[in-house]
């Protein structure tokens, strides 16, 4: 028990480093303050008609930017990006809303940095108490285990994550290289597109929405929360699972059976993280420390009931 509790202590401190990273490198999205003029395709993905996107498009109709173009895509539509006339390509899912002066800075961002692709993580807009244990949930994740400004950084592809929900490409790379992130069965998915992008040896980034983009809170989608979680393990379930462990099930067994004095630095480190993460993803912190409790019990719930079916899957016979 003294081994185990001496590995999850210093879990506890390196996932605390990491954050700190995070919170010290700040990897937010700027209010840039410059102009472009630079023409923009903005495609929206819905699943069955327009009026999804309704709040979106009244979001960019309000924008200060005006050269852009904006494309409704349905689902399993083939792509139409080949041979459109732009310099940017911008990927929106129909559930995000974008502030005045978002696209300028997307524009800002890749012209300085040279991005071939950037993919922003919008500012969730939580209520009720489902959404506060479930929602911050991959943001928690996400900025305890993945040092976000090495995406940028680092050019290889194992440093690579992103974000579905925003995806701004360089138009010229896209249409050079032939990548495809249209929203039919056949295209990448977020991260699978950075890899893409990585290996093919040009810049990308992966920025925090910090309320120029926000992310409006769905009906509440247990399968597809799960499956946004399992991305942060690379899709392994035995990540997920020791994870689980070292998380919540080493704390629990550090206050049953460790002396209180010497849990200050292990649950000192938890709180600290909350606060950063908090800030970071634009979120009140206390809340988010008196929802910590019930957060736990919703990511053990949605990580073991994926790695179930992930399990189940790899059983049930081919036919």
């Amino acid at each position: 028990m003294i081994f185990f509790i001496y590995i999850v202590l210093v879990f506890l401190v390196l996932r605390f480093s990491v954050t700190l990273f995070n919170f010290v490198s700040n990897p937010k999205m700027g209010n840039y303050g410059r102009s472009f003029n630079n023409k923009v395709l903005i495609i929206i993905k819905v699943q069955k008609e327009k009026k999804e996107a309704e709040k979106l498009l009244a979001s960019i109709a309000a924008q200060d930017y005006k050269n852009y173009k904006v494309l409704i895509q349905k689902l399993d539509a083939p792509d139409v990006t080949a041979n459109a006339e732009a310099d940017y390509l911008l990927f929106l899912e129909p559930n995000t809303i974008i502030e005045k002066k978002f696209i300028n800075s997307l524009v800002y961002r890749s012209s300085v940095f040279k991005l071939a692709m950037l993919s922003v993580i919008p500012t969730a807009r939580i209520s009720g108490f489902l959404g506060n244990c479930i929602y911050p949930l991959n943001d928690f994740v996400l900025l305890n285990l993945f040092p976000l400004r090495l995406v940028r950084l680092i050019d290889h592809p194992a440093f690579a994550m992103a974000n579905n929900s925003c995806m701004f490409f360089d138009a010229d790379s896209y249409r050079e290289y032939e990548w495809d992130f249209s929203f039919n069965a056949r295209s990448q998915s977020a991260l699978e597109m950075m890899k893409i992008v990585k290996q093919d040896k040009l810049k990308t980034d992966l920025l925090l929405g910090n309320k120029l983009i926000y992310l409006e809170e769905p009906r509440l989608d247990i399968s597809g929360i799960s499956k946004q979680l399992m991305l942060n393990f690379s899709n392994q379930p035995l990540i997920a699972l020791g994870y689980l462990i070292l998380v919540i099930a080493g704390p629990v067994a550090m206050a049953l059976t460790v002396s209180p004095v010497f849990l200050l630095l292990p649950y000192g480190l938890i709180f600290l993280s909350r606060l950063m993460v908090a800030y970071l993803s634009a979120q009140r912190p206390f809340p988010g420390i008196l929802y910590h409790p019930l957060q736990m019990l919703g990511l053990t719930y949605l990580l073991l009931n994926n790695s179930w079916k992930r399990f189940c899957a790899v059983l049930k016979p081919k036919k």
